[in-house]
């Protein structure tokens, strides 16, 4: 029987076939993105577009600086300069390259931190929270970007909830700034449990952004765990201060109010033991010298949890005694948390400190109790974490000291 001769439609099906092979494997190549990159930032006919592109760009390591400073100020003039850059942005968060979309969500994350505008970045963003949703992410076009598709879909989760929990308390808890303690000390008790409560998804979202334990570490992981990291600090103190406050008329409290109060500080025991190794995360990662936490001994909560059970005021611990306790809760100092990352390099993948300073910050004036107060606070959307359920995965939590000082 002889062999069939090829039709007309098989050999263009063949051709067609080899033409999608070649262009898979030009798009995987290094040098074709680059190039792709620097073709697309020299389309753009405005300079914010431009700074986007050049912001997310394929290079490892973090968004250049003098990029996220152009967006930055650029947020400062307003709504439409916010839209804009926003759409440039969300477009490279349909990206394919885990690089290009790790930095997309590492500039968003600094528009909402950085700028004296966050209030106005924060409502134009809220629309578009779904842009966030990418729970399928792949770039499998290496190991290494394999590695860095788990850091985006981990950071894109917490940086959902991050909104969550602003929609909610209406504040930015975990950012320094000169009202955080007052805020923490003239909020009501009971919506300081609300927003206390409402913010621990955060941390815990936060959690999942590890890389401990990847095989290959890619360098704008590095940089994303970071920022992350400036997050959780100040986010964790919030809850070691205001726990703190709480207790302080603990035996005074009705026992509706205590039973939150009382639950809330078993959480904070819990999340105390997570954050520590975020710290140690830190310290290999980053550089960042190790703050080692401590907890109250086992007695102070059994003295919290005899008042909710025992109604006899007779065999209530005295106030005397209850300020004594309250003394073994330890306050963590903000500046031990924060430490000093001005000089932090995380270009490298060793994630060793560096020599390349970060601007600062421009001061923040955004008023989120009276914008915020206008917004209607819609469930929060699925897919987020909930609660205390997200488990950490950095490890044994390790036995700590208390802090000196």
């Amino acid at each position: 029987m002889s062999r069939q001769e090829p039709t007309f439609s098989g050999a263009m099906h063949k051709a067609s076939k080899e033409l999608t092979n070649a262009g898979k494997k030009l798009a995987s190549d290094d040098t074709f993105r680059f190039i792709k990159d620097k073709a697309q930032a020299a389309l753009e006919f405005d300079n914010l577009g431009k700074a986007c592109v050049k912001a997310t760009s394929r290079d490892h390591g973090p968004p250049k600086e003098k990029h996220v400073q152009t967006l930055l100020e650029a947020c400062t003039h307003g709504t439409s300069s916010i839209q804009e850059i926003l759409t440039g942005l969300f477009a490279r968060l349909h990206e394919k390259d885990a690089t290009v979309v790790l930095k997309a969500l590492m500039v968003l994350h600094r528009l909402l931190r950085d700028t004296a505008s966050s209030a106005k970045v924060f409502q134009c963003i809220v629309p578009h929270m779904g842009e966030f949703r990418v729970s399928r992410f792949m770039d499998d076009s290496s190991h290494e970007s394999m590695q860095a598709s788990q850091m985006v879909r981990s950071y894109a989760l917490y940086m959902e909830e991050k909104l969550c929990v602003l929609r909610t308390t209406k504040f930015e808890y975990d950012k320094p700034s000169a009202d955080l303690n007052a805020r923490i000390n003239q909020t009501a008790p009971r919506d300081l449990i609300k927003h206390l409560t409402a913010a621990i998804p955060q941390l815990e979202a936060g959690y999942k952004c590890t890389i401990r334990d990847q095989s290959v570490i890619h360098p704008t992981s590095v940089a994303a765990f970071s920022l992350v990291f400036k997050d959780l600090r100040i986010l964790y103190q919030t809850l070691n201060k205001g726990v703190l406050r709480l207790l302080e008329n603990y035996f005074s409290t009705p026992k509706k109010e205590a039973k939150m109060i009382f639950d809330l500080y078993k959480e904070y025991l819990v999340q105390t033991k997570k954050v520590s190794n975020v710290f140690n995360d830190a310290k290999d990662l980053l550089g960042q010298e190790l703050v080692e936490l401590t907890t109250p001994p086992e007695s102070f909560q059994q003295s919290l949890e005899q008042y909710l059970t025992n109604d006899d005021a007779d065999d209530q611990p005295s106030m005397e005694q209850h300020q004594m306790d309250l003394k073994s809760v330890p306050v963590v100092p903000l500046e031990d948390l924060i430490g000093d990352l001005s000089g932090l390099n995380v270009s490298s993948s060793s994630g060793t400190a560096g020599n390349t300073p970060e601007k600062a910050p421009p001061k923040h004036n955004d008023d989120f109790d009276n914008f915020l107060s206008t917004l209607e606070q819609p469930a929060a959307p699925a897919g987020t974490v909930g609660g205390a359920a997200a488990q950490s995965g950095f490890g044994t939590p390790q036995k700590q000291q208390a802090p000196q000082g």
